[in-house]
C-alpha cells in the first residue's frame, strides 16, 4: 500500500497532481484540503490510501493522518464507498465528524452529500464504539478547538510560522466571520497577518 507521498504540487484543481520523482501522481483529496492547496505551492506531504478495483487504481490523499484514518474506518462500513467517505471529510475536521458519530448526531451526518438517513444510522451503529473519544470544545469566542487547529495547520502550509498563525487567529473579530468555515477563518487570518 502507498501510505505516504512527498512531492511538488503541480496542480490542485480540478485534479490534484503531485510530482514525485518525475512522475505525476493524481490524488483524490477532500475539498477542505484543495482549498488550502490552491493558495500554496512547492513541496507537499500527503497521507495516502491506494484503492484497488479490477478496472481502476485510485490514490486518495489527505493532509492530516487523522483524516486518512477516519476515511479507512468509513469505507469499512457497509454501503460506504470511497467517494462518499471523501464527501464526509470534505468540509469538517475528522475530530468534528468523530464527535458527531459518537454523539449519534444524525442531523449533522445527514447534511453530507450522499449520506442519507439510513446510511448515517449505519455509520453510527458500526463506528460509534470503534472511534476514540475526542475533546472538541466551543469557546466563548471563536471556533471549536479542532477547527482552530485546522486553521493553524492551513496557515502553516502557506508558509506562516505556527506562532504567527496563532496570533493572527487571536486578532480575528469572531462576530464578523463564519467560524464554522475553515476557508473563511484562514482568509480572515491572512488579512490580519498581512496587516489588511
Amino acid at each position: 500500500m502507498i501510505s505516504h507521498i512527498r512531492g511538488t504540487l503541480a496542480t490542485a484543481s480540478p485534479e490534484c497532481v503531485v510530482m514525485v520523482g518525475g512522475v505525476g501522481l493524481e490524488l483524490q483529496i477532500p475539498e477542505k484540503d484543495r482549498a488550502i492547496l490552491t493558495r500554496s505551492g512547492g513541496e507537499v506531504d500527503f497521507f495516502t490510501y491506494l484503492y484497488v478495483r479490477e478496472d481502476r487504481l485510485t490514490l486518495f490523499g489527505f493532509l492530516r493522518q487523522e483524516d486518512r484514518e477516519l476515511f479507512l474506518k468509513l469505507i469499512g462500513v457497509s454501503g460506504i464507498g470511497p467517494r462518499i467517505a471523501l464527501a464526509v471529510l470534505a468540509e469538517h475536521p475528522a475530530t468534528r465528524i468523530v464527535q458527531a458519530i459518537r454523539g449519534e448526531d444524525h442531523a449533522f451526518l445527514c447534511r453530507v452529500p450522499g449520506l442519507g438517513k439510513k446510511t448515517a444510522e449505519r455509520v453510527v451503529v458500526e463506528l460509534k464504539d470503534k472511534l476514540p473519544a475526542v475533546d472538541v470544545e466551543i469557546g466563548a469566542a471563536g471556533p471549536a478547538s479542532a477547527l482552530r487547529e485546522e486553521a493553524v495547520l492551513a496557515l502553516a502550509s502557506l508558509g506562516m510560522p505556527k506562532i504567527a498563525a496563532q496570533k493572527a487567529l487571536e486578532k480575528i473579530d469572531w462576530g464578523q466571520v463564519d467560524d464554522s468555515s475553515l476557508e473563511s477563518i484562514v482568509r480572515e487570518a491572512l488579512k490580519h497577518a498581512s496587516g489588511v
